[in-house]
Order: structure tokens, then sequence, then C-alpha cells
């Protein structure tokens, strides 16, 4: 008998949240039911895109390949990682195709034109706030999801929220009525954008998860009306953590000072030898030529004063074979780890130092991308047919769910680095009953 699969990110939810919980009915609900996870290892860097890469692959960032949300570019605003092609590893989506199920995934990042989604719109947007997303779309969407995004990108306002949530939600809800998908994934970003714009704790972070519970009960209610929903194993889980930020340091304003860096008249680099990307609570520091030991070794001893002063905000540095004990491999060859109250920015004139800017979520008054173990951490919780009841177990791992959704479903995944919560499960489905 083929199984359900309901699996829904709310962005940034930790287990500190449990007491707003209770003021989601639809949430607790599961909550209360089910099996938790209380403390779930995020990702190095903890951003959404390196996190969901892993929560569907089962796999960390040295075999996935995605390092950032964005790619490591010279430019201010980068492009994102959007498209399932950029992934170097199969996915639990790859997996249930090959095991017969039908699936619909919903603004989950990089899954941009993936062939083993059959109902897909991902997360996407146009360059700029005023532009036309819909060319982008159409080229990232599965077959016959054209019609939904005409239908509904009238309730579409670029990548802001909750208008972006709004419009996969209602995306979503007409795929349930007419297609009934085995396989369900969604993303909601509302909270993340509410604790990035006024604070991990503030009162509009906690309205904004009452409104994605709003959301989720309106897609359980269409599932309860077509008598599915308590076939469907329904697991629910954050992604990463937040932290304040009182400063901005923008280091390659010293590095243009310095020489690393060839800015033209309007301030946009036209050649580096070091450019650093923020990462948010992190940094990625990127040699034009690593093969140039000398600038290599300027930027190494760069590198060690700013950590010397504390005022500069960065805590530690990782070279290559530090990174790859963090799982984490891209394109740059060190990482600065930023201290408490630090984010990063891309700049390369003005200022050294910032106050926060909501423009930019790496630079606003809440944001992540720091090492994982800092801070709040995401929550796990799930409920269902195939799912233990009053189950609390209190740490886990992100790379432990996509193999967790594969042994519900009865699909392997060779490939995974991750494992089966087990312990939440009434049964293996790759091995013996437990």
């Amino acid at each position: 008998m083929e199984k359900k699969l309901f699996v829904i990110s709310v962005d940034s939810l930790f287990f500190d949240d449990v007491q707003w919980l209770t003021d989601c009915p639809n949430l607790y609900g599961i909550y209360q039911r089910g099996s938790v996870v209380q403390k779930m290892m995020s990702t190095y860097p903890a951003m959404t895109y390196v996190a969901h890469s892993t929560m569907m692959t089962g796999c960390h960032e040295e075999m996935h390949g995605i390092y950032h949300n964005e790619k490591a570019e010279v430019v201010e605003h980068p492009a994102w990682h959007w498209y399932r092609k950029e992934l170097n590893s199969d996915t639990v989506f790859d997996a249930a195709k090959k095991g017969g199920y039908t699936i619909s995934v919903i603004n989950w990042p990089v899954t941009g034109a993936d062939p083993s989604i059959d109902y897909l719109i991902p997360e996407i947007w146009s360059d700029e706030p005023e532009g036309d997303s819909r060319p982008r779309f159409l080229t990232v969407c599965s077959q016959g999801m054209d019609k939904l995004y005409d239908k509904y990108r009238h309730m579409l306002r670029w990548k802001y929220q909750p208008e972006l949530d709004d419009f996969g939600v209602a995306c979503l809800k007409d795929i349930i009525r007419e297609y009934e998908p085995d396989i369900i994934m969604l993303h909601l970003s509302y909270l993340d954008h509410a604790r990035h714009s006024y604070g991990g704790f503030a009162p509009e972070a906690k309205e904004a998860l009452m409104e994605c519970d709003r959301k989720i009960g309106e897609l359980m209610d269409i599932l309860q009306a077509k008598g599915l929903l308590e076939q469907y194993n329904i697991c629910v889980m954050g992604d990463h953590g937040h932290l304040p930020v009182r400063q901005v340091f923008n280091p390659n304003i010293l590095l243009a000072e310095q020489g690393f860096i060839t800015l033209d008249s309007k301030g946009q680099v036209v050649d580096y030898k070091c450019y650093i990307h923020s990462a948010g609570l992190s940094a990625h520091v990127m040699l034009k030529n690593p093969k140039d030991h000398i600038i290599k070794k300027q930027v190494e001893t760069l590198l060690k004063s700013w950590v010397e002063k504390k005022e500069y905000g960065c805590e530690q540095i990782f070279d290559k074979t530090q990174m790859e004990k963090l799982h984490l491999k891209g394109p740059f060859d060190y990482v600065i780890e930023g201290r408490a109250g630090t984010s990063f920015g891309n700049k390369c004139r003005g200022p050294v130092f910032c106050p926060t800017d909501n423009s930019d979520y790496k630079l606003s008054v809440s944001a992540h991308g720091h090492l994982p173990e800092k801070g709040p951490q995401p929550i796990f919780f799930g409920a269902g047919p195939d799912i233990r009841e009053n189950i609390v177990v209190e740490r886990g791992r992100l790379i432990d769910e996509a193999p967790t959704y594969a042994s519900i479903l009865g699909v392997e995944m060779p490939w995974a680095q991750g494992r089966a919560m087990k312990e939440i499960l009434k049964q293996d489905y790759n091995n013996e009953e437990e």
C-alpha cells in the first residue's frame, strides 16, 4: 500500500517557539499527537537554501554542492541557487518518483525545473522588485503549472511576504483538489521574514507563525473534506536559527583601501585579488588566484588582524581543511565566522561599519548564516499513521530528514549520508519491523 506524506517547512521555526505553538491549533495538534525532535542540527552556514538542500538530499554541503542561498559572485547582489540542476546529489523526490509516487512541491528552494516533481511551483522571482517573474517561472515550473501562475499571480508582490506564501498556498489548494498528490512538500517563509525585519522573538514574528498556521489549517481542511487527511504522515520542521544583529561590517571596503579590490568611478568592482561574499553572520573569502602565495599570505595576515580587533566582529577564521570538518565546500578559500551582534555586508565603498538594514536579509536586525550550534535550534515534529505517538527525542540532524521520509515511503536513498530517525517511526520500511 502506498504511503502519503505532507512535509511542511516553516522557515526558522525553533524549539523555543513551542509556547507560541499553543496559539497555533493546527501545528500544535500535530505537535501534541506525534513525535518531536526538539533540536535539529542545521548546516554551516545556517541558511535556507543550504539547509533545504540537505533536507531533501540527506547529504552535507560537500556532497550536494549548495553552500549559500546565493552564488559566490563578485557583485553586491549575486544570483540565487534556484535550479535543481545545481544540486550534485539525488533527492528524496528522485527516490519517490522511482517508487511510483506523485509529488507536489511548493516554494521549496533549489527545485527549479526538477523533472521528478509532477506539480512544481518553485521558489523563484524576477531580478527587480518591479520585474515580471513570469518568463523565469515558465522555465522552471512543471507542465500545466503556468495556468496556476496566471490564475494567482495577482497575489504576488515580488519576493515579499506574506504574499509569496499566499501565492504558493493558493496554487497548492488547487493542486490538492484536482490531483491529490501522494507527497506534498511546502516551504513557508513568512516567519523567517518577520524575524529578519522585527527580531527573533518580536510580536510580529509570533503573528507570522500564527498566519502560517492558518494557511496550514486551510490545506488540512481540504484534505479532510476529500477524506484523505488521516492517510497523510504530516511532518513539520524549521531549517535554521536566528541571532540579533547590532552592526554590519563591510570588509570589502578595507580590501579596496589596501589594494585587494579595484573599483571604477561608480564604486563597482572591475578587478580583485580578494573579495568577501556575505553569508549573513559569516562570510566567504574568495581569492582570485589561490596559487599566488604572496597574496594568500597577505590575506591570511589581514584576516588574523581582524579577529584580534574585536570591534570588527570577526570571531574566527576557517581555512579549507577546517571547512571540510564542517562539511562546507565551495568556490572560496576561507570563512569568517562573526562574533555575536555582527553581520557582514558586500559593499566596497562607504562606511566600514553600518547600522542594520532591512533592505537585505543578511543585514537585518536578526539574521543567520552562523555556526549551527549557536543560538535557537530548529525543531522537527510529525504525526500520522506511520509515526509513533508521544515520543520525544532531544537532538537530531537535518541530514536525517530525507532518509526518514524515504523510510516512511518505503523507497531507497543509498546516496544519503544521513539515516532514518527510526526512533520516531512505527516501522523501518527499508529493513525489518521494529
